[in-house]
């Protein structure tokens, strides 16, 4: 029968390499996996492949009964061992070996416990990681070389003097590990594989919801208040996975608020103005998010491009909602939706389309924000307009 070992082996050097993986390649018949990782296996039979597939069909092709398949780093850590191993689910016996990731060597290294650290991976995928160094202490990238763009981002969102350390060819004879302020490494060229360590000491609670007003760049575009949408945020729950709709995005404040929740997810910001556009996209730069997708045009010719919505947010439908409220329900009957509303009329078509496409009104609100202003000596109460909050989760 053939038997697979999915083993981590750690940063690439085999001083890194555990007793129990030793023992797993002295073992084996055949080893599989990327060049760099078996290129040092000379007295063996290898085969270069990183996909599951590929892997797989080397493993039906062989007559051999013990393979092993080398993972850099850990096997449960950003590893493509997972895959794998549903790959090999049902079809063949295996086990996974765990190794020593590049993190936790170059934090060793550097004297750093990563036990309160947060982690981003950019291999081969994006993530906003801006908000996660303001939260955070300290920040662990496994990047892909491409060091001195991740410190020009930190530098322009005003961390310029927060202290780095950057782990090159970790483990190996060549391993060079360097460290200063962002500032100084805006222009670094990198060598090799790369990790790198962002301490921020001033890491501080940053808000992700009712973030102030005069946070966002702004013009004459309309743009949903601090107080609403709290509100409207909190009612939308996105997970971090999530892919959310906002149409109507404005200046796109919601917008920035639902990415700065979904950090792993996809907001798509559907704004039919060319101002708008612009200002959502300088917003998403402020706020260092890469996970919005701006979408120029009416909603009715756009949406039924978009993928899927977990969530959706709509604070203007330019008078198309009832194709809106149909194309995202034949996307997903149980989407979650919530609705804006400054008019009587739009509060009445909003609830009527709801209950006529099968949707469960959960709850609807009015919220009447009054701000308190000096004028001259005195303090007067200005009026917002009252809004409603309509929020309904489809049922079919």
């Amino acid at each position: 029968m053939k038997r697979v070992i999915i083993a981590g082996v750690g940063p690439g050097s085999k001083s890194c390499l555990t007793e129990e993986v030793k023992e797993a390649i002295d073992n084996s018949e055949v080893l599989i996996g990327s060049k760099r990782l078996i290129e040092e296996y000379t007295d063996k039979k290898t085969f270069y492949a990183v996909t599951a597939k590929d892997i797989i069909d080397i493993i039906d092709n062989e007559n051999a009964n013990n393979y092993v398949v080398l993972m850099s780093g850990d096997t449960g850590f950003y590893s493509g061992a997972k895959k794998l191993a549903e790959a090999l689910a049902g079809k063949y016996e295996y086990s996974i070996m765990a190794g020593v990731s590049s993190v936790i060597y170059l934090a060793a290294k550097i004297g750093k416990s990563w036990e309160n650290a947060a982690f981003v991976s950019l291999h081969g995928k994006k993530q906003s990681y801006i908000p996660v160094v303001l939260q955070n202490e300290l920040t662990y990238f496994l990047t892909q070389g491409n060091v001195s763009q991740i410190c020009q981002e930190l530098y322009r969102a005003g961390l310029g003097q927060a202290h780095i350390w950057i782990g090159e060819n970790l483990s190996y004879d060549n391993e060079k590990i360097t460290n200063g302020n962002v500032s100084e490494f805006t222009e670094y060229i990198s060598e090799g594989l790369t990790v790198l360590a962002v301490y921020n000491e001033h890491s501080r609670a940053f808000s992700i919801t009712g973030i102030a007003d005069s946070s966002f760049i702004r013009s004459d575009v309309p743009m949903t208040k601090r107080e609403i949408r709290a509100s409207v945020v909190s009612r939308m729950a996105v997970s971090k996975n999530s892919c959310v709709y906002d149409i109507g995005a404005g200046t796109g404040s919601v917008t920035v608020e639902l990415a700065l929740h979904a950090l792993y997810g996809t907001v798509y910001a559907v704004e039919r103005t060319e101002e708008g556009c612009s200002l959502i996209a300088k917003n998403a730069e402020k706020f260092g998010l890469n996970n919005i997708e701006i979408i120029h045009g009416n909603a009715a010719a756009v949406i039924d491009s978009l993928p899927v919505p977990d969530k959706v947010f709509i604070g203007g439908s330019g008078g198309e909602l009832e194709y809106i409220f149909s194309s995202i329900l034949k996307k997903n009957p149980y989407v979650h939706i919530v609705v804006t509303a400054v008019t009587l009329e739009t509060l009445n078509n909003t609830i009527s389309l709801m209950e006529k496409n099968g949707v469960n009104v959960l709850d609807i609100v009015q919220i009447a924000v009054t701000e308190v202003k000096k004028r001259g000596r005195y303090h007067m109460m200005s009026a917002n307009n009252p809004v409603f909050i309509i929020e309904g989760r489809g049922a079919k």
